[in-house]
């Protein structure tokens, strides 16, 4: 990826290609939100159908340290490669999920480890190769090619599963991805000199977590993670409950972060990362204890509003706090490690949240998460983040 300057326009023909890989990559992703309707077919139950959703993220959060030293030693463009590599392995396979169920994990653990790799490579080379002074606002196009395709492909992929069946949809999910490994032919290869260089460095993760103003970066990334998670997986046994549907309250939210996303990065850049984390975090309490009561109102856009507020600014702005920490040969391993940290949140945005709505109900699992994203907002105001790492290379 060519070099950004600080005077030029993050719009290079690079990042382009980039923001192509990302939506054609999710869209692979966000056609695999349906595979539960599969695997209700074959009649598991909903406990089993969690965990078989869940070891994607946990496959991805375990293999996510060895991707970031694999960036290293074989470089990005081996390391995208591989992840389409894996992705459609992974994609081709799940037909096989009918005969065992241990097939079906494992294919859900292979599809983790290809998003392990694509987002490890593809997160780090947006962190080495933009400028600190521009890097909200390419995260922020970066968030916003991504949830493009999670707010678009899957009323497409349920058209086309309701005409073909599941193999036509497995097939799609496969092409997409040969698509997306194709273009990644238009993505400039490094120097071969810089390779060897980058190959020659070690990074100990334990010594980047010794920074302070990280690790608070990773608490509040951990908890902004959770609660996006735990209204991803929820809302919609919450609006059945309340007697309405989700899909007005998910197209409102996913409308207003897009839009935010195109929007706000400068203006980030330009006032400071962490003077946006703190006005934008309290937004994202307000929109979790809100949406229990307003679900099925009139008025259910308002914390539909704040969570997209939420979701549209924190994530650039967490994305940029986190690449501004560690010298330049050692942000791979940075965004292993926040990366790592935003699926840790899916994680337990799945399984702790299907735990406390188990015990407390449905209603109380939207208070409790609320209650620990206040915990959240009142941490963000006195954490010491920093914008700029004392010590770090910043381009």
């Amino acid at each position: 990826m060519d070099k950004i300057e600080h005077d030029s326009s993050i719009w290079s023909p690079s990042f382009l290609v980039i923001n192509i890989l990302f939506f054609l990559f999710f869209t692979n992703i966000s056609l695999f939100y349906l595979y539960p309707l599969a695997l209700r077919q074959m009649g598991l139950t909903d406990s089993s159908i969690g965990a078989i959703m869940g070891i994607f993220s946990v496959a991805t959060v375990i293999s996510r340290p060895f991707m970031g030293k694999l960036i290293l030693r074989k470089g990005v463009y081996f390391v995208i490669s591989l992840s389409m590599l894996i992705t459609v392995i992974a994609s081709v396979s799940y037909p096989l999920g009918i005969y065992s169920h241990a097939i079906i994990y494992m294919v859900r653990a292979t599809h983790g480890i290809g998003f392990s790799a694509f987002i490890s490579a593809t997160f780090s080379l947006v962190a080495v190769d933009i400028p600190y002074n521009k890097q909200a606002e390419a995260y922020a196009m970066v968030g916003a090619s991504l949830m493009a395709a999670i707010a678009v492909i899957p009323p497409l992929g349920e058209v086309l599963l309701q005409r073909y069946g599941f193999n036509y949809l497995y097939f799609a999910a496969s092409l997409i991805i040969i698509l997306a490994w194709g273009t990644l032919w238009f993505l400039p290869r490094p120097h071969a000199s810089a390779s060897r260089e980058q190959a020659t460095i070690e990074v100990s993760y334990p010594q980047l977590l010794k920074s302070a103003s990280f690790v608070c970066v990773l608490a509040s990334t951990l908890v902004f993670a959770h609660c996006q998670s735990t209204m991803l997986n929820f809302l919609a046994l919450l609006a059945e409950r309340a007697g309405t549907h989700s899909g007005k309250f998910f197209f409102f939210t996913y409308l207003v972060a897009i839009v935010v996303l195109m929007s706000i990065g400068k203006s980030i850049d330009r006032h400071g990362k962490r003077l946006f984390l703190r006005l934008f975090y309290p937004l994202l309490p307000a929109g979790m204890l809100l949406i229990p009561v307003l679900i099925n109102h009139s008025l259910f856009f308002l914390p539909a509003c704040f969570m997209g507020l939420a979701m549209g600014c924190l994530f650039p702005v967490l994305n940029a706090l986190a690449a501004a920490h560690g010298k330049t040969g050692e942000k791979p391993a940075v965004m292993s490690l926040f990366t790592a940290t935003y699926d840790t949140g899916f994680i337990t945005g799945a399984f702790l949240s299907g735990l406390t709505a188990q015990i407390s109900g449905i209603e109380n699992l939207f208070i409790i998460t609320g209650l620990l994203a206040v915990a959240g907002a009142i941490f963000v105001l006195f954490a010491p983040i920093k914008d700029r790492e004392k010590g770090s290379i910043l381009q």
